[in-house]
Order: C-alpha cells, then structure tokens, then sequence
C-alpha cells in the first residue's frame, strides 16, 4: 500500500489523481508536508499517517492529518494545521461535543481562527424559573467543532477498493500485501469499493480466509442509494468516486497499480438537499 497518497507521505503526489476536481495543494504544501508529517508519524509512534484534506475556513484553511495507531478501523487521532508544518491535535470527540456542533445553524463557515467561539442556544428554561439575564449561554470553540466535523467526514466518506485491506486474526484492518489493483472496468463500478469503516456482518460459519479478505460493507451499501458518482479522468489514468452527501469527498484509484487514496476538499458542509437531487 506504499502508494496509497494518505498512508505514505512520500506519496503525496498522488494528490495529482484527484486534481482535475479542484482538490489541490499548493508547491509549498506539499513541501512542508514532505517533511513533517514524518515527524508527526514518528513522534506519536504512529503505525501509519494519513493526509486527509483541507477544510476551507474565510480567513485561511485547516489542513488534516490522520494518525493510526495499529489499526485502521481503531480510533484514529486528527491534527490539524495552516502551514503544512506545525500539526496540533484536535480534541477528542465526546457524545456531548457532537451535540452541542448540532445545536449550530447549518451553512456556517469556519472563520479559519481555532480560538473563535461560537454561541450555543440558550437551553429552554425549566418550570417556572426564569433564567438569569447576566447568566452566560454556552459556547463552543471552533477547535472543537473541527473535530466533530473531520470525524464525521473521515467516517461517512472513506472508501477504499475490494481488497486493499484485510483483517487479520486479531481483528485488525490493515494493507492487504496480496492488492495489485483494480482492473479498469472495475474501478468504474460502485460494488468495487468498501466502506472503510463499516465491516460486514458475518455468521460464526464463515471461513476464516473468507473472513480474512471480504471483511468491510460494500459500497452499495450506503445511505442514500446512488449517493456515491464514478467518474473516469483519462488525462491521468485515474477513476474517482465523489460523494453528493459530502460534496468535496473523494475516493480515488489508478486502474492497474496500487495507486489509491481517498480525501476531503471541502467547507466542512453536509448536502441537506440531496433528496431533491437523486432519482
């Protein structure tokens, strides 16, 4: 899996694959990433670390790492940077965060300043009492939604192609040596791809080698039908799968190598209108 553009940074070329959808990084990006997130990976004593995407913010952008510790369907860790070379952790997600993120309206824009606050409705007052006029609403920082927001995408959104990965005995998902790439007709094809992070419900009766190699929910079988779209870029020899729910997730392949990746270009944004767009 050496050429996956998240697993290896030295990889990060393969951002090119996805280049024809706006998804980009500038020559000093790639620049700086080169050389810290090898040093993310190895100070945090990462097993692999994965570039994720670029959340884009009015006042500048947040670039995302993923570290995975032994495997990747484990808790992952995110960093978050501007620069491309000083990764901060973001804060781990609790049921609590992610229910105060839903409070927020919907169509907010990240500011670009981690430290912003951003106001939650005042909770309904309970009986009779009033509640205090100098009483302070509650408040959530924009670090913290980050977090909610890259979490949920990283989880929706990752796809990786049929047979990539495998899990092993001990229940860890991790690079298949065996993958040496989809074929052309078959990359084009939704029932080609797995949901990175749903495995398959599987019967006590399934042989282990079974197991082994078709551990992960297919594709298909994400909701809404037709969420996900291919699409075929001749110009690089690569075929992307983007996702209407998320718009600005991509998974992508090179037919024929071992070329694959998947990533986040986008203002963090959920398409509330994709009932009115499938068929």
């Amino acid at each position: 899996l050496g050429q996956f553009c998240g697993c290896k940074m030295e990889a990060v070329a393969s951002m090119d694959c996805v280049a024809s959808t706006g998804s980009v990084l500038s020559i000093a990006q790639k620049a700086a990433m080169q050389s810290s997130l090898p040093i993310l990976k190895k100070n945090y004593k990462f097993h692999q670390v994965l570039f994720f995407g670029k959340i884009i913010g009015k006042t500048a952008d947040y670039l995302i790492a993923i570290g995975i510790e032994d495997s990747w369907l484990d808790t992952k860790k995110f960093f978050y940077c501007q620069d491309g070379v000083a990764w901060a952790q973001l804060p781990d997600v609790t049921a609590e965060l992610k229910a105060n993120a839903a409070k927020l309206p919907s169509g907010l824009m990240f500011s670009g300043n981690p430290s912003e606050l951003f106001p939650l409705p005042a909770p309904p007052p309970t009986g009779e009492e009033e509640p205090a006029e100098d009483a302070e609403s509650p408040k959530i920082t924009e670090e913290q939604r980050l977090a909610v927001v890259v979490q949920m995408i990283e989880a929706e959104t990752a796809l990786a192609p049929v047979g990539a990965l495998s899990m092993r005995s001990t229940g860890a998902v991790l690079p298949s040596p065996a993958f040496a790439g989809l074929d052309a007709s078959a990359a084009k094809s939704i029932s080609s791809y797995v949901l990175l992070n749903k495995t398959k419900p599987t019967s006590v009766l399934t042989p282990a080698v079974t197991k082994s190699a078709d551990a992960l929910a297919s594709a298909e079988t994400i909701v809404p039908k037709a969420a996900l779209c291919v699409f075929a870029d001749e110009s690089v020899g690569a075929v992307t799968v983007r996702n209407l729910l998320w718009p600005g997730a991509l998974a992508f392949c090179k037919p024929g190598t071992k070329t694959w990746g998947y990533c986040y270009f986008g203002t963090g944004e959920k398409n509330q209108d994709i009932a009115f767009m499938l068929p």
